[in-house]
């Protein structure tokens, strides 16, 4: 395999340290890492991959994701499809591009729609396979087409064939389609009252997140009709470690690297919340986040 990405000049690393591409900075590295410069070196890394029948997965920004100590596959990066437009209201976007800096563009422009994601660290590709939200808004609010990549063919979908859902899509259901880019649509609004808005929940943001320590954001789904956070903290598990990584003891649903934290303590940890709460609420806590073996 390592052959042929040499052969066709595909950019590539092997035994690749993965710790700095997850935002919780789990030790982690991959047997290959592999940046395709544009769709059609993405296919030829696919056909691959295929053909050797090596694992892989795609990775965004690692805010979402935790990784294992040793990925025996192929992980790979579109941080290369970064290609960006805005005209009038009407975004376009390649995977690799990042949703917050999207965000605080068009909204600094005076448009309305994004203001929720203005400080979410995850690329459009891996916003889309999540539907990412925050303050009761999501990117399926504002997205009108996505175009994908469907075993090895090029497709374009709309919002309802993306199967949207809370923190779900087609996408995380169907490893083998793989978004390549998306349009947006968003709504000219008041300049100042976005501004307010995005500070506002900045602020919110600071005062009830631990954004001094490496985590990946929101570790459970909420219930219907109450927080995770609230389930967790009430249980008095804030603080609460396993080796370097801890529950957050200002946001109950932030698991945070310490130190040097690893996936093993990750699954130790989930399995104790999700137990203790099952036991006392009778209440099946869904990750939110992405878990890569």
């Amino acid at each position: 395999m390592i052959d042929e990405f040499n052969l066709l000049n595909i950019k590539h690393y092997v035994n690749y340290d993965l710790t700095d591409l997850n935002t919780m900075k789990l030790r982690s590295k991959a047997h290959v890492l592999v940046e395709p410069k544009d769709i059609d070196e993405l296919k030829s890394v696919l056909d691959i991959v295929s053909k050797y029948k090596s694992k892989y997965f795609i990775l965004g920004n690692g805010s979402n994701v935790i990784l294992p100590i040793y990925y025996d596959g192929v992980c790979i990066k579109l941080n290369k499809l970064n290609n960006y437009t805005f005209d009038n209201g009407n975004i376009y976007a390649e995977a690799g591009c990042m949703i917050n800096v999207i965000a605080n563009d068009v909204s600094n422009r005076g448009y309305t729609g994004l203001e929720w994601a203005s400080h979410i660290p995850g690329t459009i590709g891996g916003s889309i396979y999540s539907n990412a939200g925050a303050y009761k808004g999501q990117i399926s609010d504002v997205i009108t087409s996505i175009t994908i990549l469907d075993n090895g063919n090029i497709k374009t979908i709309n919002n309802s064939e993306a199967l949207f859902g809370y923190r779900t899509s087609i996408f995380r259901n169907d490893k083998n389609k793989i978004v390549l880019s998306c349009k947006m649509k968003v709504s000219k609004g008041n300049l100042e009252e976005i501004k307010s808005i995005i500070k506002e929940r900045l602020d919110k943001r600071i005062k009830s997140q631990p954004l001094n320590y490496p985590s990946c954001g929101s570790v459970f789904r909420n219930p219907d009709d109450i927080a995770a956070g609230k389930l967790i903290d009430d249980l008095g598990l804030k603080g609460y470690n396993v080796g370097d990584l801890c529950i957050s003891e200002k946001h109950a649903n932030f698991i945070i690297n310490k130190g040097k934290g690893s996936k093993e303590d990750y699954d130790v940890l989930v399995k104790t919340i999700k137990d203790k709460v099952k036991k006392e609420y009778n209440i099946d806590l869904i990750l939110e986040q992405e878990v890569i073996d």
